[in-house]
């Protein structure tokens, strides 16, 4: 068995009103085999095009469709997919899919970009050093970024 950065086109069923965050596990149906994976969801940004670049996205959300990228083994398209959740499958009703799809071509050179603006007002500016006040709110995201090196446009 040849394991492979997998890629599925999903979209999200409209019975289904579950919260379902990037990385959480779900159960996939691949024609005969059933995968549980943790994929992290990102939508395309140019669908059709050669770009190799996937936009990271939270959640998965109604309006668009989502690409599941997650290692499992090599399943070759054309393949439909059908995903459901651990809540999902413990619910014998009909909102029971999560989301449907096709599997994609394994490539792993796809990148996942993952970009996070962060904006505030600058405090104090001295030589390499500045302090912006309003950056966070939250000491959750104060922890998140404390080992991260934040610069400026200008290299501060």
């Amino acid at each position: 068995m040849k394991l492979s950065i997998m890629h599925f086109k999903i979209k999200r069923t409209t019975e289904n009103k579950e919260v379902v965050p990037s990385k959480q596990l779900m159960d996939f149906h691949c024609g005969f085999r059933r995968i549980s994976l943790k994929p992290l969801l990102s939508a395309e940004t140019k669908p059709g095009a050669a770009s190799e670049k996937y936009k990271s996205m939270r959640f998965l959300r109604d309006d668009m469709p989502a690409v599941a990228t997650a290692v499992c083994p090599i399943i070759f398209a054309p393949g439909k997919v059908l995903v459901f959740t651990e809540k999902s499958m413990a619910s014998n009703s009909v909102d029971a899919i999560v989301a449907t799809g096709v599997v994609m071509p394994p490539n792993p050179m796809r990148v996942v970009l993952k970009r996070i603006i962060l904006t505030g007002y600058p405090l104090k500016c001295h030589k390499k050093k500045a302090v912006v006040r309003y950056m966070f709110f939250d000491p959750k995201d104060i922890k998140y970024f404390k080992p991260v090196h934040v610069t400026t446009k200008n290299g501060l």
